[in-house]
């Protein structure tokens, strides 16, 4: 997924530094259930993601002008999930 903040091109990578980031940022293990831990975590993979600064308040005005960006992070994240999953399982059966 590739998003645009302050005319900064931004392709998403789910990893172990957003995860990490994530747990620093709420002090509670990775399972994001609520909206604003779901947008957390966005912001903590969009800061994993790329060398730019941004704020959380910026990120928040941001996803304030693009509306959609919660829920095509969402739908990002379960089609990343089913293909780890996938590859996991054909992983496990070539054992």
């Amino acid at each position: 997924m590739n998003i645009k903040i302050k005319d900064t091109e931004i392709k998403l990578k789910k990893t172990f530094r957003s995860v990490i980031a994530y747990e620093q940022a709420t002090q509670k293990p990775f399972n994001p259930k609520t909206i604003s831990e779901t947008i957390m975590y966005f912001y903590c993979v969009v800061i994993a993601s790329c060398d730019m600064e941004i704020s959380y308040d910026e990120f928040i005005d941001w996803l304030d002008e693009n509306e959609t960006a919660v829920k095509e992070f969402t739908e990002w994240l379960v089609k990343v999930s089913d293909i780890e999953s996938t590859t996991a399982k054909k992983k496990k059966a070539k054992k």
